[in-house]
């Protein structure tokens, strides 16, 4: 069985990965294997997680020189979930634990993912979503915007609200279509159904 989770960061990927592992899973951490590859560029300050020290290296959509790190950070991600695709097909089950951006890679690897696994979309409940924008704004993770921020004549910091809503609404419409099925991530944690009742919520058995 081969199972590739997708979904916004903070919504429940790693830690059903790491319960799939725990039962014997071999899992393929892509936002780990990034920031791996990536350590050369930017040291984590004391205290802090390596996925924040990617945030900050990659800036705000309307920082200087945004867009040729985003473009160098989609590249690295090609790259990694590829090599995640091709390692899931040894024996065993496997599940990738996808990055928020993996709908942004090329049509041609995506449409490996949808054939070979059971594409999972955890999704974001409504009423985390401003939680998760305090968040990203307290500490920033890698996020790839793909042109979606658009200040419209407003200061950046102000049309930065709007344009996540927005970008979390276009997401969701791109997530929803790459899976085979779409479960409620707060629901989950909320009820916690144990992995075989995650696995037949997602169809995987």
């Amino acid at each position: 069985m081969r199972v590739c989770l997708i979904g916004m960061s903070g919504v429940g990927k790693s830690y059903w990965a790491k319960r799939l592992a725990a039962r014997g899973w071999i899992r393929h951490d892509c936002d780990g294997a990034i920031g791996a590859r990536l350590a050369s560029l930017v040291t984590a300050g004391e205290g802090e997680e390596p996925v924040h020290a990617l945030g900050r290296w990659m800036g705000m959509p309307w920082s200087d020189g945004y867009a040729e790190r985003e473009a160098r950070y989609l590249a690295l991600e090609e790259d990694v979930t590829r090599e995640a695709l091709e390692a899931s097909m040894a024996s065993g089950d496997h599940v990738i634990d996808a990055t928020g951006s993996v709908i942004y890679l090329s049509e041609p690897l995506r449409s490996r993912l949808c054939h070979e696994c059971r594409v999972v979309y955890l999704r974001t409940p409504e009423a985390r979503r401003d939680a998760m924008l305090a968040r990203y704004l307290d500490e920033p993770k890698p996020v790839v915007w793909a042109g979606a921020f658009d200040a419209r004549g407003e200061r950046p910091e102000e049309a930065l609200p709007r344009c996540y809503t927005e970008l979390l609404a276009i997401r969701d419409r791109r997530y929803r279509a790459m899976a085979h099925v779409t479960l409620d991530g707060g629901e989950l944690e909320a009820s916690d159904p144990g992995i075989e009742g995650f696995l037949a919520r997602a169809g995987a058995r």
